[in-house]
């Protein structure tokens, strides 16, 4: 099992990505093709709710948050 394979079963739960660059929080949308999709929530960050799209290579952290 590889990164994305592992990341794929929390597909639709809310995450916390960062890079090392920024910090991305929204609800998993999918984990393939070394591409993280992500339906982010509006922060300081990203001031509008939308899909961002995460190279699997720049991720430092991921957090899976409880239900």
């Amino acid at each position: 099992m590889n990164f994305e394979e592992a990341l794929a079963i929390f597909v639709g739960r809310h995450v916390e990505v960062q890079q090392t660059n920024q910090f991305i929080q929204g609800t998993l949308a999918s984990s393939s093709g070394g591409i993280l999709a992500v339906d982010t929530v509006s922060t300081n960050y990203i001031p509008t709710a939308q899909r961002v799209n995460i190279s699997t290579n720049s991720v430092a952290l991921v957090r899976i948050l409880p239900l």
